[in-house]
């Protein structure tokens, strides 16, 4: 039911590439540098929501407030997770990772802060940073994207063993603007204050081969065309980061 109006949407390639009969010999070395000889997973959910708790017991979520949806999550056993936001060109298009979280809050809604304390509050509590409150962040680093903030609170919550990577796929002609916007997600974990004995952050390069023909308007078959046959081919080596050096790993 997913619809997209193009090829270059960061969902496709993912649910190409995560298909469970392809690229195997890539996924294998991607665990092993970030899971290490553990199992392998025992479930994949894309679009995986983590809600905006008011009240965790009662599973009272905070009023007008949005699930932050993870492109795919990945379960191992003993409580191992991995959350992975997918950026096809959506780093191209701009110098910015908006919204902005003081451009987010800047509406004065209230519900708006206590979400985004929310999210401060699922890092904390798993023992990944040491930011508490909200005004401290803001502070800290006003312009982190807000996106980062509820994407790796997703990755925090209720999680013994988090693992946060951004999957990036790329053409050759946008590499430069990806190392620009790997910068940007290193100098936004530090701003955050995360904590690297805790959460594990990575960053995965996939370089895109040969990319599907375009196509005008609703380009949303393609998810049923790569159920029967892949729609991208990619490069079979993989870049692993480390998301907090840009080191590779």
């Amino acid at each position: 039911t997913t619809k997209t109006n193009s090829e270059k949407t960061s969902s496709l390639p993912l649910a190409d590439f995560w298909h469970p009969e392809r690229n195997k010999d890539i996924k294998e070395k991607l665990f092993h540098k970030i899971v290490g000889d553990k199992n392998p997973p025992t479930d994949y959910c894309f679009e995986y929501a983590t809600p905006a708790y008011e009240d965790r017991k009662t599973g009272k979520t905070i009023d007008h407030s949005k699930s932050s949806m993870t492109d795919l999550m990945i379960f191992f056993e003993n409580e191992c997770r991995i959350t992975i936001e997918a950026k096809y060109t959506e780093f191209v298009k701009g110098t910015k990772y908006t919204p902005l979280l003081n451009e987010w809050l800047v509406d004065g809604k209230s519900h708006r802060k206590e979400i985004a304390q929310c999210w401060i509050d699922y890092i904390k509590d798993s023992g990944c940073c040491d930011i508490k409150k909200l005004e401290e962040l803001l502070e800290n680093s006003p312009e982190l994207p807000y996106q980062f903030l509820h994407r790796t609170a997703s990755a925090c919550f209720q999680c013994q063993f988090p693992i946060l990577v951004y999957q990036l796929f790329y053409d050759e002609a946008d590499k430069d603007k990806m190392i620009d916007f790997e910068k940007l997600l290193s100098k936004s974990a530090k701003e955050l204050k995360l904590k690297q004995d805790r959460l594990h952050f990575y960053i995965v390069e996939n370089k895109i081969k040969v990319p599907p023909q375009p196509r005008k308007g609703d380009t949303s078959e393609i998810f049923i065309e790569m159920k029967q046959a892949p729609q991208f081919i990619f490069e079979n080596t993989v870049t692993i980061l480390n998301g907090y050096s840009l080191a590779e790993v």
